[in-house]
């Protein structure tokens, strides 16, 4: 007979199951928990389509292909030369020269034979040539003379080269040029930054006043109002004068206006209206150095004290040599000892003489007039160097040129006093105004 105690439960052993289930579900639960704080939330959308069924695709997708880029083409190299034009050198010649492909130069002088006057061609105008390295054809062929005068070269349809000359755009600004003299007024206008071709403007504009070559002293100052033309920005070159003042140990204060009168006649003149031209000019060169005095002196070629009839002014061979006033030329051509020269005869009885030239601009019976070109300094006759012998006759006797005293030309006219003044008046105050930095 089966003992049933043994298969019944037994009160106290449930009790312990139970509580031992209890306890496991309660720590289940604190571990669950701890987990969860540890775990940062999922989005619920990611919790939904986590707990989506997810089936399986029907056909396993194919791997990407695998886009092969083309080599990449290396750089071009582009080749420039460039070379200037060399003198007594057509363009043709100097294309010759360049290595370019059969035909190439003739095909560029003929893309620009309508646009470009090789006549104007000069020695150091500009030739550049463009091309890619291992090319022979052409990209750009460039002829330039200047900022603002440019001549190109492109291959166009087909391949044909076609020439054209660039448009700059061109702008004048009035600017005032204020410097101190130290050294030589050619120097001190490069030390402030500016075109030494300054001084032979001012030089113009003064001629009547002030002597370059020998009244300059440091210290002096000279204020000019100048228009100045600028091509892409930087100078081209200068414009009018339209102001000049000078203040010098030696001159004085000097200052000069440019004036054009209802008529059209245009000069210079000082603030109360005198005219700045006179019957002679100061010297018959723009800018030059004196290297010999009037009177008597020890004769460098004949060795001996003979009289220096004249003065001489040291200047480099081609300088321009200019008629210092209205009359006929006299003489012109070989002159002994003076070598080429020209002798003008002038209304108010003066004679002008101009010795040692190395080429003379005018013929014997002509005309000419103020600061007109009548030949240039040279070596020619008895002579140790170039520079031009300048004298003056009154009545067949020599006179010391620099000791001439010559009356002013007319003042302005009364009746265009009121527009004298209202035109210079703001010429006088740009002049006089604070130097701008």
């Amino acid at each position: 007979m089966t003992d049933r105690r043994d298969s019944a439960p037994q009160p106290g052993r449930g009790r312990l199951l139970a509580a031992s289930a209890a306890l496991a579900a309660i720590l289940a639960v604190s571990l669950l928990g701890a987990l969860g704080r540890l775990r940062a939330p999922v989005p619920a959308e990611v919790a939904s389509l986590a707990s989506a069924p997810t089936a399986a695709p029907a056909v396993a997708p194919a791997s990407p292909a695998v886009a092969l880029a083309p080599p990449a083409r290396p750089p071009l190299r582009m080749s420039v030369l460039t070379v200037r034009l060399a003198r007594n050198q057509t363009l043709s010649q100097a294309l010759s020269r360049l290595q370019l492909a059969p035909g190439q130069a003739k095909a560029i002088l003929a893309a620009l034979a309508d646009k470009f006057p090789f006549r104007r061609s000069r020695p150091g105008d500009q030739i550049q040539v463009e091309r890619v390295e291992g090319e022979a054809g052409l990209r750009r062929f460039t002829y330039r003379q200047s900022a603002a005068e440019e001549w190109t070269v492109l291959p166009g349809e087909g391949g044909a080269l076609r020439g054209e000359k660039r448009t700059v755009a061109l702008t004048t600004e009035v600017a005032r040029v204020d410097v101190e003299i130290r050294g030589s007024v050619w120097e001190s206008l490069q030390k402030a930054g500016e075109d030494p071709a300054l001084a032979v403007l001012a030089a113009d504009v003064l001629a009547w006043d002030v002597d370059f070559y020998q009244d300059v002293r440091g210290g002096d100052r000279m204020k000019v109002l100048v228009e100045k033309v600028f091509a892409d920005g930087k100078l081209l070159r200068y414009g009018e004068v339209l102001a000049a003042g000078y203040e010098g140990a030696v001159t004085g204060a000097k200052r000069l206006f440019r004036y054009t009168d209802p008529t059209g006649q245009t000069s210079y003149y000082d603030d109360q209206g005198h005219s700045a031209r006179r019957g002679f000019l100061k010297s018959p060169l723009k800018y030059a150095h004196l290297t010999s005095g009037f009177g008597s002196r020890m004769h460098p070629v004949l060795g001996y004290v003979k009289a220096h009839q004249g003065v001489d002014y040291g200047a480099p061979a081609g300088t321009p040599v200019w008629a210092v006033g209205d009359g006929t030329v006299a003489q012109a051509g070989w002159n002994g000892a003076c070598g080429k020269s020209v002798t003008l005869h002038h209304r108010n009885g003066l004679d002008t003489v101009y010795c040692h030239l190395s080429a003379v601009a005018v013929h014997a019976g002509a005309r000419v007039s103020q600061k007109q070109l009548i030949g240039a300094v040279g070596t020619t006759g008895r002579s140790t160097g170039p520079h031009l012998h300048y004298a003056v006759r009154r009545g067949g006797a020599f006179v010391n040129p620099l000791s001439l005293k010559v009356p002013r030309e007319a003042p302005i006219a009364e009746k265009h006093r009121a527009d004298f003044e209202a035109k210079v008046a703001p010429l006088r105050a740009r002049l006089d105004g604070a130097p701008v930095a």
